[in-house]
């Protein structure tokens, strides 16, 4: 079953790389897609994510921004690929606080 997934994603990133210049945006969706099966079937991937994140706070703070906004499931799969402890946490747009007057 595993790998059927892995395939199914694999076809969803070849078919959004070809369709990321067309004027329908279709490629994006599909390359996410593709993407978050690749993340939610293999460990090596999700580690590999887990990484990068931590060595760009830029690249965290998207994923961070995308966690807020996509569907419970990929939200899910997604933190999963969260920085470990011991690692800066970056917090999202959405959740910045204001510091108050001492």
């Amino acid at each position: 079953m595993k790998f059927f997934w892995l395939i199914l994603a694999s076809i969803l990133l070849v078919l959004g790389f070809a369709t990321v210049w067309l004027p329908i945006p279709t490629g994006v969706p599909l390359m996410a897609a593709g993407l978050i099966l690749i993340v939610a079937t293999n460990r090596a991937a999700a580690r590999h994510l887990r990484k990068r994140r931590q060595k760009g706070s830029r690249l965290n703070r998207a994923f961070l921004w995308i966690e807020d906004r996509a569907p419970r499931r990929f939200s899910r799969i997604l933190r999963r690929t969260r920085p470990r402890k011991g690692v800066e946490q970056v917090v999202a747009p959405a959740e910045d606080q204001t510091t108050l007057p001492n």
